[in-house]
């Protein structure tokens, strides 16, 4: 694993967090889904499991799909410079 695939991994993790969490929140109410407002507080509102389900899988499909198109790629370390024995 080379430093571009785990910096691919980290960000995937990242974006992943970020769009389940920015997943709208919804609020049953009566068998029927709204937005919360200001009158419906009282409720405890719910992400949205479709919405949630399907941009973590577009999250997770993109990662994996850079994660192997970076596996080939050659990283070159540098040599480094020694300070001569005197």
């Amino acid at each position: 694993m080379n430093i571009y695939q785990r910096i691919v991994l980290v960000l995937g993790a990242i974006a992943l967090v970020a769009a389940i969490l920015t997943t709208p929140q919804l609020l049953i109410v009566q068998g029927s889904y709204v937005k919360p407002s200001a009158d419906l507080f009282q409720f405890q509102p719910m992400i949205a499991p479709a919405t949630a389900i399907m941009r973590a899988v577009g999250v997770i499909g993109a990662t994996v799909l850079l994660f192997f198109a970076l596996q080939g790629i050659k990283v070159k370390k540098r040599v480094k410079k020694t300070k001569p024995k005197k």
